[in-house]
């Protein structure tokens, strides 16, 4: 199963997760609206600690799945991050410097350098913390992403080959 994480401003079903839609991959989207952290990692928990499955967030969504994938990495194939939040020092991420990929699965970060609401920074720091399995993909793009809707389907295409 792939299990996608809108941001905090998205919705279960925006442009992001509509083109990896119509581009023929299925893909579960929970909304999330007026949730806070603590309850996008619990909803996402209660599906992940079931079955294997492939992460794709983005912004805030990518923030829960990287806090998500931390405690189920067992259950995680591979994850897809969108300009993920994961500066962000809010509960259950207070201490942000912490936050560590596993190692038993691949995680691709897609982010743009010229992102104006979460700073590319945040995806290189949790790099150099996480270690090799780890790939930056660095765009030229707002923060939507708006332009790289195939870099992104393209990316999870080869996370669940």
């Amino acid at each position: 199963m792939i299990i996608w994480a809108h941001g905090l401003w998205g919705n279960p079903n925006g442009s992001k997760v509509t083109a990896i839609r119509d581009s023929g991959i299925k893909i579960n989207s929970p909304d999330f609206n007026d949730m806070e952290l603590e309850e996008r990692v619990e909803l996402l928990s209660n599906l992940v600690s079931n079955e294997n499955v492939t992460l794709v967030g983005s912004s805030y969504g990518g923030l829960a799945c990287a806090l998500v994938a931390q405690k189920y990495s067992g259950n995680v194939n591979g994850m897809l991050l969108l300009a993920p939040a994961l500066h962000l020092p809010e509960s259950p991420n207070d201490k942000p410097e912490e936050l560590i990929a596993p190692i038993n699965f691949p995680v691709t970060i897609i982010h743009s350098f010229t992102d104006e609401i979460v700073p590319i920074s945040a995806s290189k720091d949790y790099i150099k913390r996480s270690g090799n399995n780890l790939r930056l993909i660095e765009v030229e793009d707002s923060h939507v992403l708006e332009n790289s809707f195939s870099l992104i389907i393209s990316e999870l295409n080869k996370l669940i080959d």
